[in-house]
């Protein structure tokens, strides 16, 4: 009598609380997009990704007669960077990282997140639902901003030859480190919302240091190249292959991955962490 009783309530309490999570999700969902500004940002910073990299395909594949024996040789790595330059992916981490942000400091903002909070004490659950709702619009945006690039600059080069497959050496692993880097950016963006609180500060601490510092921090010494190894830029930068050169501090590819996922769960537990022991 009693097994007949507890089964029943045991499942009612699972699918109670599946439920919930997939309500929390849905509302988070319409938070995002109901923000005019979330469309746009994605939209424009797009067409930057797009014209980034056609432009240099377009002038590789214009000036490619005037390179250098070795530099043709080893074109591939010039297709690659091409594919995915510098300027986009920074132009990517600059609108997820702001799509990111926004997503709690927005709430912080208006005084909504306490609204929230009433309505759901277990805050945990509502920053996993953000969490979840950024994770996925911001991989769904790596992957066709990065995986439409690779297409449209290959297509290109593909005019004299020169373009990459993706079944190629290498090019898998590059392709996905750039798609990888727009949830990062937007986890790391938001853990940094639920620290700061504030727009200006959130927009100011995250670019200053998730964005400059890895640019500011010199190869050249062995104190500086190591801090900057463990920036996700520079681990894009390893994994990519695209700088160019002998560095007197050579890292692997495996640290790089590494430094990925370290950071990627570091903002995950700060954010669910901070909101949850945070007074609001």
């Amino acid at each position: 009598m009693k097994a007949t009783i507890k089964e029943p309530v045991a499942e009612t309490v699972r699918t109670e609380t599946q439920a919930r999570f997939r309500d929390l999700f849905t509302a988070e969902w319409i938070k995002l997009w109901s923000l005019r500004s979330t469309a746009w940002t994605l939209l424009l910073s797009a067409v930057a990704i797009f014209g980034f990299n056609c432009y240099s395909a377009h002038s590789d594949y214009v000036n490619l007669e005037y390179f250098s024996a070795a530099a043709r040789a080893d074109f591939s790595r010039h297709a690659m960077f091409d594919a995915f330059t510098p300027a986009s992916c920074i132009a990517l981490m600059l609108s997820i990282g702001a799509i990111g942000a926004n997503v709690v400091v927005s709430e912080y903002g208006t005084g909504l997140i306490r609204t929230t909070f009433v309505a759901v004490p277990a805050r945990h659950g509502v920053m996993a639902a953000k969490l979840a709702v950024v994770t996925a619009v911001s991989l769904s945006y790596g992957l066709v901003a990065v995986g439409g690039s690779f297409l449209a600059t290959q297509a290109i080069l593909d005019g004299k030859d020169v373009g990459l497959s993706i079944s190629d050496p290498g090019v898998p692993e590059r392709l996905l480190a750039s798609v990888l880097m727009a949830p990062l950016t937007a986890l790391v963006a938001m853990a940094i919302g639920v620290l700061v609180r504030h727009s200006f500060g959130t927009l100011s601490t995250f670019v200053l240091a998730f964005m400059l510092l890895p640019l500011a921090l010199s190869e050249r010494l062995y104190a500086t190249a190591v801090l900057g190894h463990l920036t996700p830029y520079r681990a894009w930068g390893r994994i990519a292959d695209i700088e160019f050169g002998s560095q007197p501090y050579p890292w692997t590819a495996s640290g790089a991955w590494t430094v990925y996922a370290v950071w990627a769960v570091l903002a995950t537990i700060l954010t669910v962490v901070v909101a949850q022991r945070r007074d609001h």
